[in-house]
């Protein structure tokens, strides 16, 4: 195909051969037949890629290395080379190679999350359940949060592996001892209702869920003021109730807006104006957690 007149080739490209695709984008990375564009050549190695080209998975991959039609981005260069792998293509499996001995545990765990993610949702690849499991306790052995979360999810819905509600507990707790805020929250919840097979323990419930507050989870702060409300597992205090409701509000929650103009006409403009004031201090203190979370 490398000998075909460009526009024998382009027409083969146009009409969805996968070949013809890669080719047409390898032409314009390197200038053959037509006029040199990088950026030009993505978009093909896209469209490759979309049908499951391991060559384009690859050429993507260098791409991303190189900075060669895209900014350069070692993830997505890991990410597409684990594609390429995964086909069988050999530069591929040479480059996932050459790549667990230049990044760290945490840098290839977070390439094979985003990986799992692909598979799992098949936006970038044919979506497959199962690779996405295999990556996410990669990854989640690698002691990564979200991707123990993950798994979590997988096991509970029965995605790519039998459902287990045992295994998806046991990698939720994991993923709240890491400090992933979600399921921190997740845990609380559970805590709070009873729900997976734990017992009820509202006074742990409250506790997480203050933790997922501090981290910025917009749920954790409506339970607080559901619990402060109605004085379950809190003391009555309808003044505090109110500040989490305004401080879930401020993060854009439309029912912490509705609880906070409920509660507020049913308050003192002095207890109003003291739960706004601690609603500041809780939305500052959320989200100095979740910059700390984040790094």
């Amino acid at each position: 195909m490398g000998k075909l007149p460009i526009a024998k080739l382009q027409q083969l490209a146009d009409s969805g051969d996968p070949a013809a695709q890669n080719e047409l984008g390898v032409r314009y990375r390197i200038g053959t037949d037509v006029e040199k564009d990088p950026a030009k050549a993505i978009p093909w190695f896209l469209k490759a890629a979309k049908q499951g080209y391991p060559k384009a998975y690859f050429n993507l991959g260098a791409a991303y290395y190189n900075g060669d039609g895209v900014s350069v981005s070692d993830e997505d260069a890991c990410v597409w080379f684990t594609f390429a792998a995964d086909a069988g293509d050999q530069h591929g499996e040479e480059a996932v190679a050459r790549t667990r001995q230049e990044f760290t545990s945490a840098q290839m765990a977070r390439c094979e999350l985003l990986t799992a993610t692909a598979y799992q949702t098949g936006e970038r690849v044919k979506q497959d359940y199962g690779k996405a499991m295999e990556l996410y306790l990669k990854a989640a052995n690698a002691k990564d949060g979200l991707a123990c979360e993950r798994a979590a999810y997988m096991y509970d819905r029965g995605l790519g592996v039998p459902a287990n509600k045992e295994e998806s507990l046991k990698w939720l707790k994991r993923s709240a001892d890491l400090g992933y805020v979600p399921a921190i929250y997740d845990m609380a919840y559970m805590y709070d209702k009873g729900g997976l097979g734990l017992p009820q323990d509202i006074a742990k419930a409250k506790r997480m869920y203050e933790t997922a507050a501090a981290g910025g989870q917009v749920e954790a702060l409506l339970a607080l003021g559901w619990m402060y409300r109605e004085g379950r597992g809190a003391k009555l205090d309808r003044q505090e109730a109110l500040s989490y409701y305004l401080a879930a509000a401020e993060f854009g929650s439309p029912d912490g807006k509705s609880m906070a103009d409920k509660l507020s006409a049913e308050l003192t403009p002095k207890q109003v104006s003291a739960a706004q004031t601690e609603a500041k201090r809780i939305k500052a203190q959320s989200r100095s957690q979740l910059a700390l979370i984040k790094k």
